[in-house]
């Protein structure tokens, strides 16, 4: 798939990210998260900068008129400008690379590094051993057999992406091509940068041979120096010095031609030895060596590469499972009640979260509501809802009274090994006969209550006892407080994601509970005209607001019901609200 790769940005924190093409979208460049599909950070860059479109077959780079511009090879665009396989796409002071897997290898795109990187960064690699013209000037001397077996490798490198059965076959065109070579060992970096070898080939076995091991040292010098290695007899030669490998193998020449990505990163090398004296190594082999490295780094590169994606896809389809599986656990309708009205929100910070509400229709006619916030976020926090889901249901349906049932729920937790995690937990119990609330809090905040018919009236219910936070302590006992709702009254519930929401740098302000305050401020507090889905949604908004396209620091879930005329209320007929998945954004950890 055509991409852009980002070879270098101011600190270099990011260099290496990779940002895949469609031909199916308009793929926008500037630092709008909001806006655009490609997003460097930087204020120096447009909201809005530039533009990459699919347009006959090509992707077209265009300027949107920004401030400083768009190179491409270090010239400015005035024009939609179509991208060659290797261009180097500038925007201030972040350089992309664009890369075209479909693009055939060819041996004039050798130099493969940017001049300017040259410059800046003073990287070295093999492909700068020689250059274009002295490629050529090699390849137009060399034998036909030379030449066959340069196009079969060739060839064989640019039709697959999986390399394990194909590197031992390159092994025996190379033992084809140079005779005198006894072993051949192709070395792959891991993630770790662990040298590890994929193909370990010896022509013949010999009697007390030490068998087909490399030797690191060579294969290290590479590496290191991201240069190409030749010795006539390495037994001899002063730079590898006492190397006790070169001796145990019986090295004496030897060739080691480093395996590199485009953007001047390692992969590993390629080595040959041979233990006779008399067959050495040339320089014209170290160059027919190197063109075949520089084949073999192109094929390692899209491999790698496609692999990548292959993981990133395989995680989001396990993501988007989570998801869907999380939102499962999440109620669908409101409780019917006559005379109530309900509101609910909820947002991760990931694709997934630890926040968690529920309404939980107890035996007696009375309704539970309740709310978590499990600590951390992500995956490991999403496992934890579910479980805290399951618990709280067989708490309360075996438990009657709200505070046995949440000690209850405690020792559960505890029990179910959570290991260094906990959860904070509210559950209000209605009764909507007599019109009272129990509240019950495990170290949550204080549930907020309002009187939306009387004026906008906002207090903490203050005299809710608080014990500790579900997981800490078993045997843990927690203290009810029952209140009353008058008609036109409602309690609101919410996770610290809601006030602990941060404005966008430099101000970095917290919404707080001052943000809650000012959202309902606003309301006009006239019987019928306002209901706790008005307030609810309106504190939502205002969070969002807040935060104008700052990252979600932490999951958000947000209750609100409340008392309202029977003739009137609509809160069995409005479904929960739960925000989409982050896009485009990476998430605060």
């Amino acid at each position: 798939m055509p991409s852009l790769i980002l070879l270098k940005s101011p600190g270099g924190a990011t260099a290496g990210q990779t940002f895949p093409l469609s031909a199916g979208l308009t793929h926008v460049i500037g630092r709008d998260a909001d806006q655009c599909q490609i997003v460097i950070p930087n204020s120096s860059v447009s909201r809005k900068h530039a533009t990459i479109d699919f347009k006959d077959g090509k992707y077209i780079v265009e300027d949107l008129g920004s401030r400083n511009g768009t190179l491409i090879n270090q010239n400015r665009i005035a024009s939609p400008t179509a991208l060659k396989n290797d261009d180097r796409v500038k925007i201030c002071d972040f350089l992309f690379r664009y890369f075209d897997e479909a693009a055939p290898p060819a041996v004039n795109d050798l130099p493969l590094l940017d001049p300017e990187d040259e410059e800046d960064e003073g990287v070295t690699t093999v492909r700068q051993t020689f250059d274009v013209g002295s490629a050529k000037q090699y390849l137009e001397t060399q034998t036909s057999e030379k030449m066959r077996a340069l196009l079969e490798i060739s060839t064989s490198l640019s039709k697959t992406l999986e390399l394990e059965p194909l590197l031992p076959q390159v092994a025996e065109t190379l033992f084809s091509v140079f005779l005198q070579a006894d072993r051949c060992f192709i070395i792959l970096l891991d993630e770790a940068g662990r040298m590890v070898p994929k193909v370990e080939k010896s022509r013949r076995a010999r009697p007390g041979d030490a068998g087909t091991r490399f030797s690191r040292t060579i294969v290290r010098k590479c590496l290191d120096s991201l240069q190409a290695y030749l010795s006539e007899d390495a037994t001899s030669d002063a730079a590898m010095g006492a190397a006790q490998s070169i001796a145990e193998f019986r090295i004496r020449s030897v060739m080691c031609v480093p395996l590199v990505s485009g953007e001047g990163k390692p992969l590993g090398a390629i080595q040959l030895d041979a233990q006779d004296i008399s067959k050495k190594f040339k320089d014209d082999d170290l160059k027919m060596l190197t063109i075949v490295a520089n084949l073999a780094s192109v094929a390692v590169e899209k491999a790698q590469f496609h692999s990548t994606l292959l993981t990133r896809e395989k995680e989001r389809r396990e993501i988007e499972i989570a998801r869907t599986v999380q939102v499962g656990f999440l109620p669908k309708v409101f409780p019917r009640i006559e005379g109530y009205e309900f509101f609910a929100f909820y947002s991760p910070a990931q694709s997934v979260g630890g926040d968690y509400y529920d309404f939980i229709k107890l035996p007696d006619g009375r309704v539970a509501v309740c709310l978590g916030d499990v600590a951390g976020k992500g995956v490991a926090a999403a496992l934890l809802m579910a479980k805290l889901s399951a618990e709280v249901r067989f708490c309360f349906l075996t438990q009657p009274d709200p505070a046995k049932a949440v000690a209850l729920l405690n020792d559960q937790i505890i029990n179910g090994g959570i290991g260094d995690r906990f959860v904070t937990f509210a559950a209000i119990v209605i009764d909507p006969v007599a019109h009272l609330l129990t509240i019950v809090n495990a170290g949550h905040i204080n549930p907020m209550k309002m009187s939306i018919g009387r004026g906008p009236l906002v207090d903490c219910v203050t005299d809710a006892d608080s014990g500790l936070p579900l997981g800490i302590a078993e045997g843990m006992e927690y203290a009810a407080t029952t209140i009353s709702l008058d008609c036109w009254d409602a309690l609101l519930i919410f996770t610290d994601g809601v006030i602990d929401a941060e404005a966008p740098a430099p101000s970095d302000a917290r919404f707080h509970h001052d943000g809650i305050h000012a959202a309902v401020k606003g309301i006009v507090g006239v019987a019928g005209d306002v209901r706790p889905h008005h307030v609810g949604d309106r504190i939502v908004k205002a969070c969002q607001r807040h935060m104008n396209g700052r990252p979600q620091f932490d999951d958000i879930a947000v209750v609100c019901f409340g008392r309202v005329d029977p003739t009137t209320a609509t809160g069995s007929t409005i479904v929960p609200r739960l925000a989409e998945p982050p896009t485009g954004r990476a998430s605060q950890s």
